[in-house]
């Protein structure tokens, strides 16, 4: 295999793949990347057997051929290098990969190629195309409601639901939920899917900024074929990722159905005075917000550091409400709100209460009251 290349072009490629790979790897083989090289095009896969990526960009390949190297050292080998025209070539006689850039050069150790994995068949099944902004919107509207408690895997994950010309993600911790939907073309049966949040967060970090991308549902995986450019279909990357298993929170049966209080109140303002109030908060001790006529009373009491408290003009007038939240918890569901005023649904202080825009009705985050003494 010999290929000309530039430096850029291909660092970033790499650093896609290896973005996605889990730190967990259980193979040695799977620390290394496979580059293909045929017909002007450079396929580069990578894979920890649940997640596997194969980015394609044009090169002038001089020499058609393959090769496994270890991709922790070719990225640092080639971050190490300037933007300049890069030369690869594997060395038949010692089995080494060597990358000349200017006048360095370095001779890399490659990998039994026999022992790296196939990368996965796509089956046409539920198979529909996204915008892409649309995609990368919805997964941040979520992303953060992700438990990271590997003992309830499912909860890790993102559900993907589609039916009816409507896709909605949902995200659940069990201590709040996250929905965000979109309008799309489908017309197949619902699908209901959970897909592990570090795939989808790799996409999102994907070099295209436009543009859609065309979602495959099989039985046990997902697969994402991102075009980078209508005009030339080489410059493609294709994520694979299997599904996770288990029961997902049936997350239409924790909406409350009726509220009592309606608040609007102003984002900016209000989480701003959050953010101040909580700043001297330690190991995720409640912030409390006492909701009386025309204002919020918002507090933080901490018996080894000291308090905090600051009022709110808002427009209400019912009876005085106590509430208190995981300081972080709160921040976090007024950052993903949109609209300059957004809407707190109360129906009574230690039932979940729901965060949403005032004007997409496409988004909300639920989020438990914490009880105090």
């Amino acid at each position: 295999m010999k290929i000309q290349t530039t430096r850029d072009e291909i660092l970033n490629k790499i650093l896609f793949i290896n973005r996605a790979m889990s730190p967990k790897i259980s193979n040695f083989i799977l620390n290394g990347i496979m580059m293909e090289a045929q017909n002007e095009t450079l396929n580069i896969y990578g894979t920890d057997l649940e997640t596997s990526i194969n980015s394609r960009m044009n090169v002038k390949v001089i020499q058609q051929g393959r090769v496994v190297v270890p991709s922790k050292i070719l990225i640092n080998v080639l971050r190490s290098f300037p933007e300049a025209k890069l030369d690869i070539e594997l060395l038949n006689e010692t089995n080494e990969l060597s990358l000349t850039c200017q006048k360095a050069n370095f001779k890399l150790n490659t990998f039994a190629l026999e022992e790296y994995p196939q990368f996965p068949e796509i089956k046409n099944a539920n198979s529909f195309k996204i915008d892409f902004k649309t995609l990368k919107y919805l997964i941040s509207k979520v992303q953060k409601s992700c438990s990271s408690d590997e003992s309830r895997v499912i909860l890790t994950g993102i559900l993907m639901d589609i039916n009816k010309n409507y896709i909605n993600l949902v995200a659940t911790d069990s201590y709040r939920l996250s929905v965000a939907g979109e309008e799309i073309t489908y017309n197949g049966e619902q699908v209901k899917v959970v897909i592990p949040e570090r795939v989808l967060d790799t996409i999102t970090k994907s070099d295209l900024s436009a543009g859609s991308l065309d979602i495959n549902i099989e039985e046990n995986q997902i697969s994402f074929v991102i075009s980078e450019s209508a005009e030339n279909k080489n410059f493609r990357t294709t994520v694979i990722s299997r599904l996770l298993s288990g029961k997902f929170p049936d997350y239409s049966n924790l909406i409350p159905q009726d509220f009592k209080h309606s608040i609007i109140m102003n984002r900016a303002g209000m989480l701003e005075v959050i953010k101040r109030v909580s700043s001297i908060s330690q190991d995720n001790i409640p912030i409390k917000l006492d909701f009386e006529k025309g204002k919020l009373v918002v507090s933080m009491n901490i018996r080894e550091t000291g308090s905090s408290v600051e009022d709110l003009d808002i427009s209400y007038g019912e009876e005085t409400l106590e509430i208190a939240f995981n300081p972080e918890f709160l921040i976090e569901g007024l950052n993903i709100m949109d609209d300059e005023k957004i809407i707190f649904d109360i129906v009574e202080p230690l039932k979940p209460i729901m965060i949403k825009p005032e004007k997409n009705k496409n988004l909300f985050y639920l989020l438990m009251p914490i009880r105090i003494s």
